[in-house]
């Protein structure tokens, strides 16, 4: 290996790719994925994955791929403005359900962003471009009509929230009273009214035009293959939002989707997290079913994790340092650790995500600090760090959908590194798993399953226990295996719960590597 120091301001990259562009610029790793997304004849829209699996990464790469790349940001979209307007306040608090306004906002910020960054924002260009290209002369008149009335909709800032005071005034006006000024609480014949007259003016009136728009836009794009754009739509996991309005809008965007998935040569591509998927589904009633056609994972083996990590190595030794040696990965980590290589030791304490191989790595050099070569011990130092790093994750990652994951980590421990499904069904065992959940400091799903039953009813106390078994499952902290000599099958992008086949008085269920207590 070539003679280096370490140093702690060392690194292979960041773990935000926001962050990361110049590892992600020169590293760059290929996925099967990332060549579905490049295939307009698929129609996969949704970029599916967990914390840390690379969908920003992705998305960033793709910005130099193709055409056109048309960012969305969550964050600087009018749906702050929306969910404090009055009207909207009042009918959200009432349980008016705004399903049919949020998808009509989606649809017409899509359709706003394309109009605004394909057609350069001239008004004349973009009716000029699709007159060319289109022979339905009747729609082109619709548009020019719904332009004429509604001035600047898609080319003025501030659009959103003029329509949103259009909506507003029209239905109070077909309901003959000011929706935002009506007083004390809505009978169940109001909201039922209000539901009917929105969504009859928000149907015919507005989402009624932007299906047009959409129609000219596939043949439009149907004769002009040669440019590909992707609308692209990330960031739905950060602060954008309420966590209230947060799911219902995602499952809206979700419906919007749908509409464009028949636009030659265009995709609208929406990074998502598993979990908030899952808790969007789970808020909303939403069948997700159909998303499954449309739906791409993100998919590490550990083969293209080590890929990544000699890519990494190899730019920041051989590019950064202008070392002359070609460094990889397992020349920093060529020796063993027990009986496997420190390498395969590193990754087997990753959920198999880029960006927790990445962490790991750095935290090995940074305890190598002036020092010639990493050793067992900066490793092993390394792994507390980064235990502590990972809990902090998936307490982010899953809180929000399960709740308290240091209690699941209490339940692992009571349970031991290794144990069987009937083990948690003794009522010795099951008890003390009670206990600790009654003790844990936040409210969860779990809580709900343990104590609207009694213990001793043994149908409800195997239902809660395969439940509990399954969020373990899920989250990543535990893996199953038909016998010792197995290896151990943990949760992935394609198999993310265990089956009734699971639940068998043989299989073991083991404790990932990252959370075992050692010498047990």
């Amino acid at each position: 290996m070539a003679q280096i120091v370490f140093k702690r301001d060392m690194n292979i990259g960041t773990i935000s790719a926001e962050s990361d562009q110049e590892f992600l610029l020169n590293c760059f790793i290929e996925t099967p994925e990332y060549s579905e997304i490049l295939d307009f004849q698929n129609k996969k829209s949704i970029l599916l994955g967990r914390t840390g699996s690379g969908k920003t990464a992705l998305l960033n790469q793709i910005q130099k791929d193709v055409d056109f790349y048309i960012e969305i940001k969550p964050d600087t979209f009018a749906m702050q403005y929306i969910t404090n307007v009055p009207f909207v306040v009042k009918l959200k608090r009432e349980g008016v359900n705004l399903d049919i306004f949020y998808k009509f906002l989606w649809l017409h910020e899509i359709i706003s962003q394309i109009i605004k960054k394909y057609f350069a924002y001239n008004r004349r260009n973009f009716l000029d471009e699709l007159s060319e290209k289109v022979s339905d002369r009747g729609r082109i008149h619709e548009l020019k009509r719904y332009l004429n009335e509604y001035d600047g909709v898609f080319f003025d800032e501030g659009s959103t929230e003029k329509i949103t005071k259009d909506i507003e005034k029209n239905v109070s006006a077909m309901l003959g009273s000011d929706i935002a000024n009506l007083k004390g609480s809505l009978t169940e014949s109001q909201k039922k009214e209000i539901q009917t007259k929105a969504s009859q003016y928000i149907n015919k009136k507005q989402i009624n035009q932007l299906k047009n728009i959409i129609t000219l836009f596939k043949e439009y794009f149907s004769s002009n293959i040669q440019k590909e754009i992707i609308v692209g739509i990330d960031n739905l996991d950060t602060n954008w939002i309420d966590d209230e309005s947060k799911f219902i809008l995602i499952n809206a965007l979700l419906s919007a989707m749908f509409h464009f998935i028949d636009i030659p040569n265009l995709k609208i591509l929406i990074a998502l997290r598993a979990d908030l998927l899952t808790k969007t589904c789970e808020v909303t009633d939403r069948q997700n079913e159909k998303d499954e056609s449309f739906t791409l994972r993100l998919n590490w083996t550990p083969k293209m994790l080590n890929e990544l990590l000699d890519k990494r190595v190899e730019y920041l030794f051989t590019y950064k340092y202008q070392k002359n040696n070609k460094l990889t990965f397992n020349d920093l980590f060529n020796f063993n650790i027990g009986e496997i290589s420190a390498s395969d030791y590193i990754l087997n304490r990753t959920m198999m995500r880029p960006r927790d191989a990445i962490n790991f790595v750095n935290l090995c050099i940074v305890e190598a600090d002036n020092e010639s070569g990493i050793s067992e011990e900066n490793i092993l130092a390394a792994e507390k760090i980064f235990r502590g790093d990972r809990l902090k994750a998936l307490q982010y990652e899953w809180g929000s959908v399960y709740g308290n994951v240091d209690t699941y980590i209490e339940i692992l421990y009571l349970l031991g590194n290794k144990f069987k499904y009937t083990d948690l069904l003794e009522m010795s065992t099951y008890r003390s798993i009670e206990q600790l959940i009654y003790n844990s400091k936040t409210y969860n799903h779990v809580q709900t399953k343990f104590f609207e039953t009694k213990a001793e009813d043994d149908y409800a106390r195997e239902q809660n226990t395969r439940y509990l078994l399954n969020i373990l499952f899920t989250i990543g902290l535990i893996g199953t295996k038909e016998n010792e000599t197995d290896v151990i099958s943990f949760a992935t992008p394609n198999r993310s719960e265990l089956l009734v086949c699971d639940y068998t008085s043989n299989l073991l269920f083991e404790i990932h590597p990252l959370f075992a207590v050692k010498g047990r």
